[in-house]
């Protein structure tokens, strides 16, 4: 038996990158998952994909939107019969200092990736609760715990995601609800190879990435995927409003 078999997992973000790859581990670990997204096209594409790993479904939606998160939620239940693991990725990044940083950027990325966890948690704990418990786990970052320049936003939300992530873990537990957060560091997503692909330099722009941790390389989606499959599984069920940092050092120095 798989590590998640049983389980009824709903995976937002999971089109592509951290996200998909999260879906995938969780499937071949016995669940049934439900990702969404905001990308239809890229969305319906990654459920024909991830079906040769098990049961899979999946909803298009925007997280800032309560409306659709809580639709996500119901197509979790609808499909799967309830909703005992929520895996809260969706994000976007930003790079821009303060002195260009616009107001719509900024309610963009604070929306998504702080709202977007607010909404999908808030319609998700009723049904968690009346089935008995659950895990949550959510996307937190490197940039959530060390700043980097010109990314105020960015900085901003992931502060934020780790300490709404400590605030319901505390409040949830009594519920039979684990809370925690993964933070990872720099990871080969669609958008950081873009970065290289549209680069003036792509060797160069790839050898700054890999520089950026001590490890000296990027992670790949899959080994972040692992840390989700622990603190979503019975391997983590003494982590309550725990952060893992899986950063190839980058915090550590």
């Amino acid at each position: 038996m798989g590590k998640l078999t049983g389980r009824k997992a709903l995976v937002s973000g999971g089109a592509s990158g951290i996200g998909k790859a999260i879906a995938q581990l969780f499937l071949t670990e016995g669940a049934s998952v439900l990702i969404s997204d905001i990308n239809d096209e890229g969305l319906a594409k990654a459920v024909a994909e991830l079906s040769e790993y098990g049961t899979v479904a999946g909803v298009a939606g925007d997280v800032r939107s309560m409306a659709d998160a809580s639709r996500m939620v119901a197509e979790t239940v609808s499909q799967f019969g309830g909703i005992d693991t929520l895996v809260c990725n969706a994000g976007i990044t930003s790079v821009m200092p303060i002195q260009q940083l616009s107001e719509d950027e900024w309610d963009a990325v604070l929306g998504t990736n702080v709202k977007g966890m607010f909404t999908l948690v808030k319609s998700a704990v009723p049904e968690m609760i009346e089935g008995g418990g659950g895990t949550i786990v959510t996307l937190g970052s490197e940039m959530g715990i060390v700043a980097v320049p010109e990314s105020p936003a960015y900085n901003a939300s992931k502060g934020a995601v780790i300490m709404f992530t400590k605030s319901i873990a505390i409040d949830l537990i009594k519920h039979n609800i684990r809370v925690n957060a993964l933070c990872p560091g720099i990871t080969r997503t669609p958008l950081l190879q873009a970065e290289v692909d549209n680069s003036i330099d792509p060797a160069k722009t790839a050898a700054e990435q890999a520089a950026w941790a001590p490890i000296l390389r990027v992670a790949d989606p899959a080994e972040i995927a692992q840390g989700a499959l622990f603190l979503a599984s019975d391997a983590s069920s003494f982590a309550v409003g725990s952060c893992l940092v899986l950063d190839g050092g980058f915090t550590a120095r």
